[in-house]
């Protein structure tokens, strides 16, 4: 007897989940109703080492760990409000706002709280006077007086960054907002706020700052490497199914999902224990030829060896994104070679590179 198409539910995936956890979830959708499933993966090797090029998108180094850590301590004010511009930050330590976000987060929540975060908030305020010359309304309105002494003029606006005056007058920044707003209402003054922020007040500047910096790369590596390690089992177990299996115990043509209930069950037995193997090459001839000749031709720039590797991964970051470096007959050459083999041929090109400029 065959079964009627409206009892037959079926879920399609055209790209590869990025775990097996992620695989189960994603086709027990189909069966919720309690009707017969299947389930239909399409992948190929090209967007396997696509999706593993991008896990690594996040990924820093520890001496630009360090860096952002000397700029959210360099106003040592406790109690006071200090304040990191997202855009700025992002593009000049090429770290992505999120994760500036959770090395933030870990120095509030981790074993010592460094500091206390605060609602992210415009921190810079263009304002214009207009019913009373500003001297003259700084004599009668303290808060005004101290924005004319912690501002810049340009082009007759007065720009200021609101936690600095905020901390000069001893009042938080959503008390300094809301007179300004009842200046606004008066007319006196028109004010516009831009350059979003994560603010913060510090409690404990770090004794060591390089051991701080190691112990939070370590553990965002190991985030990472887990990551990496969960794709390199999907793309595994789909790849067993499809060029390896014998199809015995019930599999057969394209169904294969005794063998993959097999491997789901080992994977969940071994909790993750096991050395589990890449399809990444580990090698290139031509590697780091490659990278010295692009060092050449781009010697106005400065680079990280994560940097040099993102680009020749395709992978867009804040200080090289994609629309400028894309345009690189580089960028993305070595998605098939494993990420940290890329970086290392990048660093000790980068060495070489650096010493003979130096000579």
């Amino acid at each position: 007897m065959g079964l009627d198409k409206s009892d037959v539910g079926a879920v399609i995936h055209y790209s590869l989940p990025e775990s097996l956890e992620e695989y189960v979830q994603e086709i027990g959708r189909a069966g919720r109703d309690g009707r017969l499933s299947y389930c239909h993966l399409f992948f190929d090797d090209t967007t396997y080492c696509k999706l593993r090029s991008l896990l690594h998108s996040e990924g820093i180094d520890e001496y630009t760990v360090s860096k952002f850590f000397c700029q959210v301590f360099t106003k040592n004010a406790h109690g006071k409000i200090c304040s990191i511009i997202k855009e700025a930050a992002s593009r000049d330590f090429d770290m992505k706002e999120e994760v500036m976000l959770t090395l933030l987060t870990q120095l509030e929540l981790g074993e010592v709280q460094y500091l206390r975060l605060l609602p992210e908030q415009n921190v810079t305020c263009t304002l214009n006077f207009y019913k009373t010359a500003p001297v003259l309304l700084a004599d009668k309105d303290l808060l005004v007086s101290a924005i004319l002494k912690k501002s810049e003029t340009r082009q007759g606006q007065y720009v200021f960054d609101i936690p600095t005056v905020a901390n000069s007058t001893g009042i938080t920044t959503f008390d300094l907002l809301t007179h300004l707003q009842n200046l606004k209402l008066k007319g006196e003054i028109t004010y516009d706020v831009k350059d979003p922020a994560y603010c913060y007040s510090i409690d404990e500047v770090p004794k060591d700052f390089c051991s701080l910096s190691a112990q939070l790369t370590r553990w965002l590596s190991e985030i990472e490497s887990y990551k990496v390690r969960k794709l390199d089992a999907m793309f595994n177990a789909a790849a067993f199914a499809v060029n390896d299996c014998e199809k015995m115990q019930g599999c057969n043509d394209a169904h294969h999902t005794p063998c993959l209930q097999r491997k789901i069950m080992d994977y969940f037995k071994e909790d993750g224990t096991h050395d589990i193997l890449n399809k990444m090459c580990q090698s290139s001839p031509f590697l780091r030829a490659d990278v010295k000749v692009f060092l050449q031709s781009n010697s106005h720039a400065k680079f990280t060896p994560r940097a040099i590797a993102r680009i020749m991964h395709g992978i867009p970051s804040p200080a090289y994104p994609s629309t400028t470096w894309s345009k690189s007959h580089f960028w993305g050459r070595y998605t098939h070679i494993d990420f940290p083999v890329v970086m290392e041929a990048a660093r000790t090109e980068l060495m070489n590179f650096v010493g003979k400029e130096a000579t």
